[in-house]
């Protein structure tokens, strides 16, 4: 069995680095940039810098993020998702320990 098939290879332990709002903010760019570099500016107005714009891009698009997530139907799933969560520390296994420990 090769390095390559194993079944805990490098390809299992990749981390996703790539920003979740990526395509959001390509999208707002790709729109911003189409309107602020073709219009005709005056001589006195200047263009604003690419990068800068992308910047805005990514904030514009984690404030979406944020606000959709505020949203009452995403509020009622995630309230609904966390009443049906278990939760651990509220989990009593004390007469599960009491158990193993008598045999």
């Amino acid at each position: 069995m090769s390095s390559q098939d194993s079944g805990h290879g490098a390809k299992d332990l990749k981390v996703d680095l790539r920003d979740p709002n990526l395509d959001l903010a390509r999208e707002l760019f790709i729109g911003l940039a189409a309107r602020i570099y073709s219009a005709p500016a005056s001589p006195e107005q200047k263009k604003p810098d690419p990068k800068a714009v992308a910047a805005l891009c990514f904030r514009l698009a984690e404030a979406f993020d944020a606000a959709s997530r505020e949203t009452p139907k995403v509020k009622a799933a995630l309230e609904a998702a966390s009443k049906a969560a278990v939760k651990l520390d509220e989990v009593d296994l004390t007469a599960v320990f009491k158990s193993s420990n008598k045999s």
